[in-house]
């Protein structure tokens, strides 16, 4: 691992997202590049394109000197080597440059900050962060305001057993492995979900025959409803960071569609880990 892209809007949970990357970089010994998207005002469709120029130039000098003034703060209190961090200023709409940037520097980790608990959905997984998480080719960590700054320990992975599980229980052990954590695959079917149910038991006892040999472990329960199942298990398991693999119409969608959502992001400061699921060939 070599780069994590943050982008940063120089607000307060931007910054705890920085700290948080702070972390992962001294134990990956990756470097950060900060990433700050800004837009300008049109005043007319006929304003002149020399106008526009101008204004863009104009802002770019004033985001760039925040910018710096963001990152000498962060270099102050998280102690990264100056030369470990860099920065890009950019012109256009964030959720496309955020994934253009990330493509572009071959970023490993995208890590973005979140009002969390302390706001409504529609702010805790604004479009631009749930725009990032759905297309970036590498995975995105969600950081909640009040998240604990620490590296993780124990990461929970969401599954649904669907498509290539084994392939994608293998891609995040690549992570979990690299930040000498351990992994827990928690799978939760309803309760009128009986076929799902026996599937879910033969699936589990093929992934611990392929994983036994990894610090990973299995888990399968019944409940009557998967998202406050899901919540009821980070609550009493407390791992440290919720996982969650996606793809069209996975149980991300699921989770994230549901008006059941609301209580869930506001009832919890767990950090996410989102990344692409390994599709079946």
């Amino acid at each position: 691992m070599k780069t994590i892209l943050v982008p940063t809007d120089f607000s307060k949970n931007a910054y705890h997202a920085a700290m948080f990357a702070s972390i992962l970089c001294k134990n990956l010994n990756t470097k950060i590049v900060f990433l700050n998207v800004f837009s300008i005002q049109i005043v007319t469709e006929n304003q002149l394109e020399f106008m526009v120029d101008n204004e863009i130039i104009s802002k770019k000098t004033k985001v760039e000197l925040e910018t710096q003034g963001f990152i000498n703060e962060f270099i102050s209190e998280s102690k990264m080597e100056e030369s470990s961090i860099s920065y890009r200023t950019e012109h256009g709409i964030p959720k496309e440059k955020i994934i253009e940037i990330a493509h572009e520097i071959k970023a490993d980790f995208i890590i973005m900050g979140t009002k969390g608990a302390n706001n409504m959905l529609d702010r805790w997984l604004g479009t631009t962060a749930q725009a990032v998480m759905k297309l970036a080719e590498c995975p995105v960590w969600i950081i909640p305001e009040k998240a604990v700054l620490e590296l993780p320990k124990t990461i929970m992975y969401a599954a649904d057993y669907q498509e290539d599980e084994f392939a994608t229980t293998h891609k995040l052990l690549e992570i979990t492995k690299a930040l000498n954590a351990t992994c827990k695959v928690v799978h939760i079917h309803e309760y009128h979900e009986l076929k799902i149910g026996v599937e879910a038991k033969y699936m589990a006892e093929d992934l611990k025959t392929e994983f036994e040999n990894d610090d990973v472990a299995f888990k399968n329960f019944n409940r009557q409803e998967i998202v406050t199942g899901l919540e009821n298990y980070v609550k009493t398991s407390k791992p440290d960071i919720m996982a969650l693999a996606i793809y069209e119409k996975s149980f991300f969608s699921r989770i994230f569609d549901t008006s059941v959502t609301k209580h869930f992001a506001q009832n919890t400061n767990i950090p996410l880990l989102t990344f692409k699921k390994v599709m079946m060939s």
